[in-house]
């Protein structure tokens, strides 16, 4: 199977030529060297008060690759591709593509004609939670390269604050504390941009083990952003009778329960459940409270008593038939509504978050227009641009979990178990989520 995935991903053109009929466990096989890109250097360099004159300093405008404010223009007009980035030809990969190929060198997942029901089932609930992880690793790598743009950006900004910090230093309009400030400023927006390479490189990696990829087929060229949320989100009615009508297993556990609690007497039910009312509340009644604690503390199963038990085992098997449809039933409700107020949570924090960026964005705007009737300083103008790549980055954020939160309830749905919210839901680990400098 892995010949036919890489077969099919050179059909596509998704990523560069590898030789078929290798395989990924023969250690002869020739790879590209793992990538790597150093940060770039940091402008540090010592500058005393008053080293220059204003005339000197002027004259070293040209030096700069560009000058303050058309940096900040040219950036607009030619997004930053971040370094160490692997490169790839072709089409991007969609999310159609990947589950392709994912699941072409997962053939041990497919089912087959001979199969039992509960087997086909069982099957069917695999491959749906495993086109979950793929769906997931494809959101997360996505989103993680569109992050590491946003922070790139953020590291430009910081060094052109730096660069314009260094040069009025030299000219003695500054002290040299403000100068070690933006220094400090700049050596913290590296690490920023180390760890979304890292949080990049991670993602990119999770993806290709999920698409069971290697070597030169793992240069894969991702889209350079996720989907525009949807004008509405879904609706959430029907959901939990969706859920349990496609359910894989259980109409296969509640036909069993119905077929054995049609072939119990009413009398034999009756004896069961009132051995099993007088197990608990004996129970309840001997079970030991300790100090502190605001109920007893049931330590043991509840014992039945033979002597009231109807005769056979029919009463257990149908006890336990229903105890199980019920548990698999309500569980699934419960996951879908879970699921979906998440998808709908996500959905409204997108929405703010993409409102932010676009009026950080016209802030911006209006920051540059008093700029250039010099109505503000140029630390005003890169100030708002900090904002506004750290409002694009949350954004981006926001955007990633609305559509994990959307996988995981399609998954709900189609009978997969509910992962839980997921962690970059609740902390998106950089200060942009918070919108702060």
């Amino acid at each position: 199977m892995h010949r036919i995935a890489v077969l099919l991903i050179l059909a596509s053109g998704l990523v560069p030529s590898l030789a078929a009929g290798t395989q990924p466990y023969d250690p002869a096989v020739a790879v590209p060297e793992p990538a790597f890109a150093p940060l770039p250097p940091s402008l540090l360099p010592e500058a005393s008060m008053g080293e220059d004159d204003w005339r000197s300093a002027n004259d070293t405008v040209g030096a700069f690759t560009r000058g303050h404010i058309d940096i900040i223009r040219w950036e607009a007009e030619n997004p930053p591709v971040p370094a160490g980035e692997v490169s790839a030809e072709g089409e991007p990969l969609s999310l159609t593509d990947a589950v392709r190929i994912a699941l072409s060198n997962r053939s041990d997942l497919f089912a087959t004609e001979n199969m039992s029901r509960l087997e086909r089932a069982r099957a069917d609930i695999a491959v749906v939670e495993f086109v979950l992880d793929v769906h997931r690793t494809w959101i997360q790598a996505v989103a993680a390269e569109e992050g590491l743009r946003r922070v790139q950006e953020a590291f430009e900004a910081s060094e052109i604050a730096t660069e314009l910090a260094l040069r009025m230093t030299r000219v003695g309009n500054w002290g040299q504390d403000r100068l070690l400030r933006q220094q400090l400023g700049l050596s913290d927006a590296g690490i920023d941009l180390a760890q979304a390479r890292q949080a990049a490189a991670s993602a990119r990696e999770a993806l290709i083990r999920k698409l069971g990829l290697w070597g030169d087929v793992s240069a894969l060229l991702l889209p350079n952003q996720l989907p525009s949320l949807p004008d509405t989100p879904q609706n959430g009615d029907g959901l939990e009778a969706a859920a349990l009508k496609s359910h894989p297993t259980l109409s296969l556990l509640a036909i069993e329960a119905e077929r054995a609690r049609r072939g119990l007497a009413s009398r034999t039910g009756d004896m069961w459940n009132d051995a099993a009312e007088r197990a608990l509340s004996h129970a309840l009644e001997t079970a030991p409270v300790e100090d502190g604690s605001m109920d007893p503390l049931i330590t043991s199963a509840p014992v039945l008593e033979q002597r009231r038990l109807p005769p056979g085992h029919e009463a257990a098997r149908a006890a336990k038939a229903q105890a199980e449809a019920a548990a698999l039933a309500v569980r699934i409700r419960s996951q879908v509504r879970e699921a979906y107020h998440q998808y709908r949570v996500a959905y409204e924090i997108a929405q703010r978050a993409e409102e932010n960026h676009r009026l950080s964005v016209e802030l911006q705007d209006d920051m540059l227009l008093r700029y250039n009737g010099m109505l503000k300083s140029t630390w005003d103008l890169l100030a708002s641009a900090r904002d506004r790549v750290e409002r694009a980055d949350a954004a981006v954020q926001a955007r990633r979990d609305f559509w994990l939160a959307q996988a995981n309830l399609q998954a709900v749905l189609a009978g997969a178990e509910y992962p839980g919210a997921d962690a970059g839901a609740v902390a998106t680990g950089r200060k942009s989520a918070a919108g702060g400098h």
